[in-house]
């Protein structure tokens, strides 16, 4: 009996150790994904805001010849174009961008205040947001390590199908406010709730797609960059949290520029649909992600498919590299903070 006692004294014990262990790789996870987020959102807003407005526009197939066919070179004639609409008033409407112009300094406030604007929902969205992607990425992947299906993109799938959930109202709000739509997160999502499910989650399976297309592509160069970071190591290195903050920064930049370009087209169809209202009416018309993919392409070109790349380029490299090397560098943190605290 005493032996039989003292084993499963030690079962518990390990098994007490186990669930301590799996509740503090969680915590650090957390902490980690939240940082980032913020960190992330907070300084690439602007670029956020301006891919958004160029996404919009809508230039016909007739207007666009030569080097203005160009995805990059078109974002750059009509960046310039948005940035000098900013100018001229922090209510920015892509209704009606007829406004005044005023003094230098006014024209500063005034595009700062234009290219933030949709900055608090998208904060605000920080949190639910962040407590779903990463951790349900790493509780995926562990969930799938060591069976056939560890080399397959399933974790990313559901890491995309999870965070769009959460992600789509928040995105509705902040695409609305960004484009002058509405004035108010208030404002927009009174106009949502009149919509009912529809309104508040318009674009949802486009955004289920994006979210999990992104997602595949990400992780899938994500896995592939820390092990090849890790071999390059020569074996001095056996974990992703082992890595230095270059090695990590450039993973992440490397990861989002891959996945912003692959994903562009459904982004682009997926904005419109969030900010068009009713579904099959509004500004576009698009029934749908596979309809709004190809009436965009009849109607402007395929290349408008990749209308607001630039700054999307600019704002997923910098926002992957800022968010991954924030996360795992909080991570790490967190996890020298926990062992200072168990040592003593």
């Amino acid at each position: 009996r005493r032996f039989v006692a003292s084993g499963r004294r030690r079962v518990d014990s390990s098994l007490h150790e186990w669930k301590r262990r799996r509740m503090a790789v969680k915590a650090d996870v957390f902490a980690g994904s939240i940082a980032a987020e913020l960190t992330t959102k907070a300084l690439l807003h602007p670029l956020d805001t301006i891919k958004t407005r160029l996404q919009y526009t809508v230039v016909p197939k007739r207007q666009r010849a030569g080097a203005s066919s160009i995805p990059i070179v078109s974002d750059l004639r009509l960046g310039f174009r948005v940035l000098a609409d900013a100018t001229r008033s922090p209510e920015h409407s892509m209704k009606d961008p007829s406004l005044r112009p005023r003094s230098r300094a006014a024209d500063a406030a005034n595009a700062a205040r234009s290219l933030y604007r949709g900055l608090t929902p998208q904060l605000v969205g920080v949190v639910p947001i962040a407590l779903v992607y990463m951790p349900s990425y790493e509780v995926a992947s562990g969930a799938l390590k060591g069976t056939p299906l560890q080399s397959t993109p399933i974790a990313g799938v559901l890491t995309g199908v999870a965070s769009a959930v959460v992600r789509v109202p928040v995105s509705v709000i902040k695409s609305r406010i960004q484009l002058g739509l509405h004035q108010s997160a208030g404002e927009a999502l009174s106009h949502a709730r009149r919509g009912g499910r529809g309104g508040l989650y318009a674009g949802l399976r486009a955004t289920v797609v994006l979210d999990t297309s992104y997602a595949v592509v990400q992780f899938t160069c994500l896995e592939q960059l820390r092990t090849l970071a890790l071999r390059f190591s020569g074996g001095e290195l056996t974990d992703p949290t082992q890595l230095g903050t270059k090695a990590n920064a450039a993973i992440g930049f490397a990861t989002g520029l891959f996945a912003a370009v692959a994903t562009e087209p459904i982004d682009v169809v997926r904005t419109r649909l969030m900010t068009q209202g009713a579904k099959g009416v509004g500004a576009f018309a698009y029934d749908g992600l596979a309809h709004g993919l190809a009436k965009a392409s009849r109607a402007e070109g395929m290349a408008s498919l990749w209308r607001g790349l630039l700054p999307r380029l600019v704002t997923k490299s910098t926002g992957s590299l800022v968010w991954y090397t924030t996360y795992m560098e909080a991570r790490r943190a967190f996890n020298a903070a926990r062992r200072t605290s168990a040592d003593g």
